[in-house]
Order: structure tokens, then sequence, then C-alpha cells
């Protein structure tokens, strides 16, 4: 096949391009869709929305809003990924947050372990929460699939990583408020909620070859 060839055959089919807008302002619509969805699920399956007023404890905050960064900061990521000749710097973005949650979640386990001894090292049975996370990570994926699917995913594993990341991070903090009492333990939190995000994070990786493959244009193989 000589060169002009190849070039007639890529051109074919090929159509004009608008640039992607910049990762944060697409981050952005995600979450405002994504979290008004999360708030919908927060209303139906809380008992008593308004008992989070009564939440004083710093640390409960301190966690949620660590793993709400840590859902903002993924996404950006995710999208900033499918953007070619884009710096992956932009994928160091969740590591800060990601630290924050997971101190948060230590502070807690130490504070349960001196106020309770060994009992506040207890697992306690958290089937709702991994429900709910579920749940509401469902709709964000699939929003953040169909967003990513309009990029270029040159690292698609990376890519779905960072978009189940950012769904399950987003759903945990929904789970923790749709709540009717804080967890018993932190030490509960991090095998329900953790095992849940860690699980997820790992099926996004897995699959992200699969839903964010790229197709080859059927005119780039003709022969005359």
């Amino acid at each position: 096949m000589r060169t002009d060839e190849l070039i007639a055959r890529l051109a074919l089919d090929a159509r004009p391009v608008r640039p992607l807008p910049e990762p944060r302002m697409r981050a952005t619509l995600w979450l405002a869709a994504s979290a008004a969805y999360v708030l919908l699920l927060i209303a139906l399956m809380s008992p008593d929305p308004a008992r989070l007023a009564g939440i004083r404890a710093p640390r409960f905050w301190l966690e949620q809003l660590a793993a709400f960064a840590t859902a903002i900061t993924a996404a950006v990521a995710a999208l900033a990924s499918v953007i070619p000749g884009r710096s992956r710097r932009a994928w160091l973005l969740p590591i800060a947050p990601l630290l924050l949650w997971i101190a948060t979640l230590a502070w807690g386990c130490i504070g349960d372990v001196t106020g309770k001894g060994l009992g506040g090292m207890t697992v306690y049975s958290d089937w709702p929460c991994l429900v709910a996370m579920m749940t509401g990570a469902a709709l964000p994926a699939f929003i953040m699939a169909m967003m990513l699917r309009r990029g270029a995913p040159l690292a698609p594993r990376a890519t779905g990583a960072f978009a189940a990341l950012a769904g399950a991070a987003l759903s945990s903090v929904g789970a923790c408020l749709s709540r009717p009492a804080p967890h018993p333990t932190a030490i509960t939190v991090v095998a329900w909620h953790f095992g849940t995000l860690l699980a997820l994070v790992s099926i996004g990786a897995w699959t992200g070859g699969r839903l964010l493959s790229w197709r080859v244009s059927p005119s780039m193989w003709r022969t005359s």
C-alpha cells in the first residue's frame, strides 16, 4: 500500500473533531448529575435526614469531606486520562484526599481501641452500606463511562480504575449519610466501605479495556 493510498483511506471516514472541554469542567458536570442522584438516594433511604444536623463528631465530617474530594479528583483524573498529550500529573490528584480519608479512618481506629480496648476493633455486619454503595455508584459510573467514550482511552485500565474510584467514593458518602446512626467502629467502615471500594476499583480496571477500547474503522482495512 502506497503512502497516498493509506492517507486516503485514513481520511475516508474523517469528520470534524471539536476538542473536549477541560477535564475540570466535565468533572463538574459529572458531579452535578451524580450528586443529585446520590442526594435523592439519601432522601429515600435515610429514616430521618434531619438527624445529620445532630452529628457533632468532627472525624465523621472530615471523613465525608475526604471521600467527596477523592471522588472529585478521581473524576478529573479519569477525564484527563482520555485526552491525548495531557500530562499524567492529573493522575496524582486523588492521592492527597485518599490519604486524608485513610488517615481519618486510622485516627478513628486508634480512638476506638483507646476507648473500647480490643472491642474497638470489632467488625460489625453492614450489608445495608454495601447495597447503598453499589446502588449509589451505578448511575455515576454509567455517566462517567459515557463521558469517557468521547475521548481517547490510551490507558483504559487506569481510566477505568479512576472512574470506579470516583463513583465508589461518592457513593460511600451517600451510604454514610443515609445510615440511621454512625458506624459503631471505624474498622467497620474500613472493612465494608473500603472493601467495596477496592472491589469496584478492581472491576473498573479490569473492565476498562473492554468498555473503553477503541474501534478501528473498517475503511482502514479495505483493499483496492
